[in-house]
């Protein structure tokens, strides 16, 4: 079930009439006031025509609809490295940006240096959180679910580098949950939970995307996991443009009907879609968790982390684990091609596949196995991952990861405790 009211969740409150760089101004779902305090807050729409590099919005809380309450600034608006223009909810998690499925979100397209924080978005006409042609934005502490039954996903930049999405969560219906395509270069996911539910159009299907024509493509501690709970029992897979797809390359004509809530290439939890020009450049995955519980809506992938890359030594996955629930049907944990690594788990899974590949300390564990509590504790296992630190920008530092940093906002908004559900499929104590 999904909401789309905000939740009382930890509070972040802020209380300042300028910042470092500019002047901070106040939104409201209503508006009706110049936006200079908490008493007479603006439109969020309003805020653009004066938006300076340095400026600030602060939403208060409520639910925002309607034209005037989209974050959709002007193509051309920009930021600097040392003053973005920053959008942030004033409590965190008690802003919604409510699309109605007529309106997109929250849409970067041109707007370089931005920040968005502390919100909640939710059921677009197109993708969630779309960051397109827009370059060093940061997407922070921001729910997302329920983009359009489309090429769509939650969380997405396109055609811009070095972008960001931090301490996020994206669910719901999407083609891909989080994406990074077309040139969307240097993309970092940083700690963000994925579950991918639904989707109905044709084309791959995952909760990450590690590259789709972009490179150096970076996750670091960001958890994934599959439950089709959305889809239809029974459907045509349709195009873009909502009708049945037939422009099939092996079987063109045909309609593709689907049962059992069976999925139009289905590829895995950490995945890449292709390059069509040149190599595969720097995909990277660490500290990453891929998991499968017995009572979600599954199908067969080709592995919970499928990632394929061009030529030998193209990508680099480290610290990674693949959990299965004792009861839920396995599937292949790792199927990586050209992608060296090292320090990898998988547990209850099929066996992995490394392909072209130097892959070092892999532990493998059965169900008959005791479950890998280490992973997630203090000390480092002799054998497999360790996934207790914090990475950041590729280096592992010395910060704890536990307790999930957006344990209670997820937990709140669709009822998944993401600490308990990791902690109790290692047996491990928190």
């Amino acid at each position: 079930m999904h909401w789309t009211a905000p939740l009382i969740c930890t509070s972040i409150a802020v209380a300042v009439t300028s910042t470092a760089f500019g002047q901070t101004f106040y939104a409201s779902p209503a508006g009706g006031g110049d936006g200079t305090s908490r008493d007479a807050p603006m439109r969020i729409a309003e805020f653009w025509d004066g938006a300076r590099a340095g400026d600030e919005l602060v939403l208060l809380d409520g639910t925002y609809r309607g034209d005037g309450s989209m974050i959709v600034p002007p193509k051309g608006l920009h930021g600097t490295k040392e003053a973005p223009i920053t959008i942030r909810a004033l409590n965190d998690g008690r802003v919604t940006i409510d699309g109605e499925g007529k309106r997109t979100p929250v849409l970067l397209s041109g707007n370089d240096y931005f920040v968005i924080a502390g919100l909640n978005a939710c059921r677009s006409k197109r993708s969630v959180i779309s960051i397109n042609r827009s370059n060093h934005c940061l997407v922070r502490r921001c729910c997302g679910w329920d983009a359009a039954d489309g090429n769509t996903n939650v969380f997405a930049a396109h055609y811009g580098e070095h972008n960001t999405f931090e301490d996020c969560a994206g669910w719901g219906i999407a083609r891909k949950t989080y994406s990074c395509s077309q040139g969307g270069n240097y993309t970092t996911f940083r700690r963000c939970w994925g579950s991918w539910e639904g989707c109905h159009r044709v084309g791959p299907k995952m909760a990450f995307t590690l590259f789709y024509n972009s490179h150096h493509i970076l996750a670091e501690n960001c958890i994934a996991t599959w439950d089709g709970r959305l889809l239809q029992e029974s459907y045509d897979v349709l195009g873009y443009d909502g009708k049945p797809f037939t422009n099939w390359s092996q079987t063109p004509g045909l309609i593709k009907h689907k049962e059992n809530y069976g999925v139009d290439q289905p590829y895995g939890y950490f995945a890449m879609d292709r390059i069509d020009r040149g190599p595969t450049k720097g995909p990277r995955a660490l500290g990453c968790i891929a998991y499968r519980l017995k009572g979600q809506r599954v199908v067969s992938v080709p592995g919970m982390f499928f990632i394929k890359c061009s030529n030998p030594g193209d990508g680099w996955i480290e610290n990674c684990a693949a959990l299965i629930e004792p009861g839920a049907e396995p599937v292949r944990s790792f199927r990586t091609i050209n992608m060296d690594g090292r320090d990898l788990t998988s547990y209850g899974a099929s066996e992995p596949e490394h392909s072209a590949a130097t892959v070092e300390n892999v532990l493998l564990l059965g169900h008959d196995d005791a479950p890998p509590a280490a992973l997630v504790g203090r000390e480092r296992p002799q054998r497999g991952a360790h996934i207790y630190y914090r990475y950041v920008d590729g280096k592992l530092t010395d910060e704890p990861l536990w307790p999930w940093p957006m344990n209670e906002r997820i937990r709140e908004l669709v009822g998944v405790d993401v600490t308990a559900t990791i902690f109790r499929l290692c047996g491990a104590a928190r």
